[in-house]
């Protein structure tokens, strides 16, 4: 088993937006999607752990329903600022 150093951080926020995603208002390409998450990790303390791969999603539930609601509120505020300022070209075809 492999052994390897991990932000929890990241892994926690990537898991809240993809049960949160559809709530968000703002476009949901790759684009904006890794906009909105390097937005809020850039506003979240990072937590560095070793571990193994069978270990990562026990550490992930160990985060308390406080980093939680922060997560939220940082992914909200990140969908705001993305939706006003999009990286990305809009397409006719693009369902957004």
């Amino acid at each position: 088993m492999e052994i390897v150093l991990r932000n929890l951080t990241e892994d926690y926020v990537m898991l809240v937006y993809n049960e949160i995603s559809s709530t968000l208002d703002c476009c949901k390409c790759d684009q904006c999607r890794l906009d909105v998450i390097s937005y809020a990790l850039n506003r979240l303390k990072p937590r560095y752990v070793v571990t193994s791969e069978g270990e990562l999603m026990t550490k992930l539930c160990e985060f308390d329903y406080q980093f939680e609601t922060t997560v939220i509120s940082e992914l909200t505020k990140a969908a705001k600022v993305v939706k006003a300022n999009p990286r990305h070209k809009l397409n006719k075809d693009e369902n957004k």
